[in-house]
């Protein structure tokens, strides 16, 4: 079998390396958050059961992958979380009470609750939709956003909210707890009673 010119073979060894090195260049050279994300998904794991809760709660030190899909509960109570993925799904109930988080993030979807009782998160997105119960109880924030939606009971005790949302919907009860609030606009549906 006859050979083929040396030309034609130099020109298929230098594109052969031309390739290779491409190659490993490529993997040598991937994004941090990548492989960043790939390790946080594999240690996510050891704190994931059979139903796709997370558990979290009294962590330290955890840096969440971004974006995040929970397929149950996501708890990082007690944690010292301080940021949220950008984009976080869960499917359950969200508890984030006496964390470190301050604030949500705007690509947030929770098919549950939303506990924010004495975390550090200081105020809520615009048009905020929880699908269960939210609970304020103990946090910092001063004033709700117009368009909240709140399917379940909405918790306000030890809160400095002087004054309810226009356009604000609860489907159950608000439970004021002491908050001194003393506006109620004409714009709210409330489904339940206002306690005090």
């Amino acid at each position: 079998m006859a050979k083929a010119p040396h030309s034609a073979r130099t020109h298929c060894y230098r594109q052969w390396k031309s390739a290779l090195t491409i190659a490993i260049a490529s993997s040598l050279f991937t994004p941090a958050s990548y492989a960043n994300q790939y390790v946080s998904e594999l240690k996510l794991l050891n704190y994931t059961d059979s139903y796709g809760n997370v558990f979290l709660r009294n962590t330290k030190n955890i840096e969440l992958p971004d974006p995040l899909t929970v397929k149950g509960n996501l708890n990082l109570e007690n944690s010292n979380i301080e940021r949220l993925p950008r984009q976080l799904t869960v499917e359950g109930n969200l508890n984030l009470a006496y964390s470190a988080v301050t604030r949500l993030p705007q690509q947030l979807v929770v098919h549950g609750y939303i506990n924010l009782a004495h975390s550090q998160v200081s105020y809520l997105n615009n048009g905020l939709q929880v699908k269960g119960d939210l609970s304020l109880m103990g946090t910092k924030i001063t004033k709700l956003p117009p368009y909240l939606f709140v399917d379940g009971n909405l918790y306000l005790a030890n809160t400095a909210i002087s004054e309810l949302p226009k356009f604000l919907v609860v489907k159950g009860n608000i439970y004021l707890g002491g908050a001194p609030v003393t506006i109620f606009p004409k714009e709210i549906t409330v489904g339940g009673k206002i306690y005090q």
